[in-house]
């Protein structure tokens, strides 16, 4: 405080309670100020008891729409007292990590400021003189963003009060928020459970290409060590490929061209990073000329020579090991045998190893050509090693990946570290034109319903294991083989030879011919089937009242355009039969009345008292097993999107869905 004639003594270490006035001694400005002070700092201790800095009391909803920001008005628990904040509309960046609190800070009011403090008490002296100074408080709404500095530091102390992941916010609290029991509430909650999803959270991965892969968050809550964090919507998640090396010497294969004297050499560890060298035996034919005199050496125009194949001149073939040898790259003629005349010339084809350029580079294949036919082929090259990562989430709802060890045939799944929870487990195979493949391990909240149905399959299984064991006590007494026959009584497939195919179907009792058919799905029909019908007025309304325009001058704001999207919902069901028996039952017991009577050949048919047909079915559905799992590759389905409400004249400039232009086409 730099307010001249302003003194304050107060002091929280003394423990001072009360000011103790006395008779007799004179009244100071200092008292006055130390009684305020007890009272705040006493306030101070109960507040920071139940609330934390930053807590919002009421109001203060915060909208998010494209990086702009509409904050309402409301009360939050700022430096020992509830402050009042008014609304404001911000624009933050959404490539970046934000957090959008307040600022707050205090500053010295005057009568110079504000004349209404001079004294107002007619008839006294100090009439329209100046009293004491005032201590106000200045909140407003601000942000703080990632590797941004901040430019509003007059402003005062900041509190946080939301986080914002790249343009989504991702931690709500509800308000009023008590800290003492929302701590202890985390603690039990942690202590008890953990860290699980109460809904929502799946992860997908929307694309992946060289540079970066990018994954979404759907809209959903979790509980996070104790802490509730909350998605209001889905959150896109960018990240590098940051993908590790390793480097192949000298892999080798054998040359084998086809017709046009090409290989594709297929690598054995993908997906390629890139080829450092390709080295091949190659054949080659010149001309050389011999040296000016008898047994010289003449050099061969190429390095790493490995043999000579042939040496002529004319029709005369020179033998090796005779006339000839390689010695040092070059052809040495100081053998006892024949040679060409000095300083004449002579054809040589020989081999030697050289590096080529391959072609046709793909992530698990590369186009070489140039070899000999069957002779070695060596690659360096350098792979991208398999690898799991991880998708975590933490307390501040800020979503994070967790990159794992690679190896070359076996990675291991990383742990989390500490105050992470883990949304997914990502499989990284670095493939091209291709995401990976997401695993959703988040624990996630078993529901009572859930748990009730737990409760009935367990004992459904403890009566399906005492039926196990009444069959396997009656088998053993009475086996299927006796004195070597074999006996089957067509109860079911169980007796059957399930390492062959079976062509047969086991039907009440009966082994019989199978019987296949299809199902039309309806749904996927664009016609509409509905039974005959005849329409009646149920309720009519006849009568009409008056009316009046409810706003003859148009006071309003424009409505805004209306955004609608209907979903296209795609269902479809895989069933997969192992035995034609099931499917046969199935037709049987639904059989028609006529074709039932061609089978019998007109044999007596069970028939009502009133001489109709009483055809009675009954069907037993019985679960032997059941999986779940997501779906790796979804049918492509259209989206529906209708936009309304806009004036003529006003054109739609942009529309986005989840990131991406779409093109709008008016009706």
């Amino acid at each position: 405080m730099t307010l001249s004639g302003y003194y304050d003594r107060f002091n929280s270490e003394k423990k001072y309670m009360k000011s103790l006035f006395l008779a007799g001694k004179g009244l100071q400005s200092a008292e006055l100020n130390e009684i305020q002070d007890y009272a705040s700092d006493a306030i101070k201790r109960i507040g920071d008891a139940l609330f934390a800095d930053g807590d919002v009391i009421s109001g203060c909803e915060c909208i998010i729409d494209d990086g702009s920001v509409t904050l309402e008005k409301g009360k939050v628990y700022l430096d020992g007292a509830i402050r009042d904040v008014h609304e404001s509309n911000l624009t933050i960046p959404t490539d970046v990590s934000v957090r959008i609190g307040v600022y707050f800070k205090e500053q010295t009011i005057t009568e110079l400021e504000d004349p209404e403090l001079i004294d107002p008490a007619v008839g006294t002296r100090n009439y329209q003189e100046a009293g004491s100074a005032r201590l106000q408080y200045i909140t407003t709404w601000g942000y703080q963003a990632e590797g941004i500095t901040s430019d509003n530091e007059e402003a005062g102390k900041f509190y946080t009060i939301y986080n914002v992941e790249k343009g989504v916010l991702v931690q709500k609290a509800p308000a009023p928020q008590l800290d003492s029991v929302s701590t202890a509430l985390a603690r039990y909650d942690n202590e008890s459970n953990g860290s699980y999803v109460v809904n929502g959270m799946e992860v997908t991965c929307l694309t992946a290409d060289d540079e970066e892969q990018i994954f979404s968050v759907n809209e959903g809550k979790a509980h996070v060590n104790g802490q509730e964090v909350g998605l209001p919507h889905s959150a896109r998640s960018v990240f590098q490929n940051e993908y590790d090396i390793q480097r192949v010497e000298s892999d080798p294969y054998i040359f084998e061209p086809d017709a046009l004297g090409k290989m594709t050499i297929h690598l054995n560890y993908t997906p390629l990073d890139e080829v450092i060298t390709v080295d091949v035996t190659a054949e080659k034919r010149v001309n050389l000329t011999h040296g000016s005199y008898s047994g010289a050496l003449d050099p061969i125009p190429s390095t790493a020579v490995l043999d000579i194949i042939q040496i002529k001149q004319g029709n005369t073939i020179y033998i090796k090991g005779t006339d000839y040898k390689l010695t040092a790259g070059q052809v040495d003629w100081s053998l006892s045998g024949a040679e060409p005349a000095p300083g004449s010339s002579y054809e040589i084809i020989y081999r030697h190893r050289t590096q080529v350029t391959p072609t046709n580079i793909t992530d698990t294949s590369i186009d070489i050509s140039g070899a000999v036919d069957g002779s070695m082929v060596l690659v360096t090259y350098t792979w991208k090693m398999p690898r799991y990562d991880l998708i975590t989430i933490d307390a501040e709802g800020i979503v994070r990946r967790v990159k794992g060890l690679a190896h070359p045939w076996s990675p291991v799944v990383p742990k989390a570290p500490n105050g992470q929870f883990i949304l997914a487990v990502i499989k990284q195979t670095w493939e091209t034109d291709s995401v990976p493949d997401v695993t959703n391990s988040a624990i996630r909240v078993t529901g009572m319903s859930e748990i009730a149905t737990m409760k009935k399959m367990i004992e459904d299984l403890y009566y399906l294991i005492a039926q196990e064991r009444l069959r396997s006590d009656a088998n053993a007494s009475d086996p299927s083989a006796k004195k070597g026959i074999f006996v089957d009584p067509f109860f079911d497939d169980d007796m059957r030879d399930q390492g062959i195919e079976q062509t047969a179907a086991i039907v009440d009792g009966k082994l019989q011919l199978p019987i296949d058919f299809s199902v039309t799905d309806f749904a996927k029909d664009e016609k509409v089937y509905m039974l005959p019908y005849t329409l009646e007025a149920v309720v009519s309304q006849t009568m009409l009242t008056g009316y009046m325009k409810v706003n003859p001058y148009n006071a309003f704001e424009p409505i805004p355009a209306d955004l609608e999207i209907t979903l296209n919902v795609d269902h479809w069901v895989d069933q997969v039969t192992q035995w034609t028996s099931p499917v046969t039952q199935s037709y049987w017991e639904h059989v028609s009345y006529a074709t039932l009577k061609s089978m019998v050949g007109g044999g007596p048919i069970v028939t009502g008292m009133n001489g109709t047909t009483v055809n009675s079915v009954s069907t037993t559905s019985q679960v032997v097993g059941s999986s779940k799992q997501a779906a790796k590759y979804m049918r492509q389905v259209d989206q529906k999107f209708s936009i309304d409400g806009f004036k003529a004249g006003e054109n739609i400039r942009t529309v986005t869905f989840a990131g991406k232009s779409i093109t709008a086409r008016s009706v």
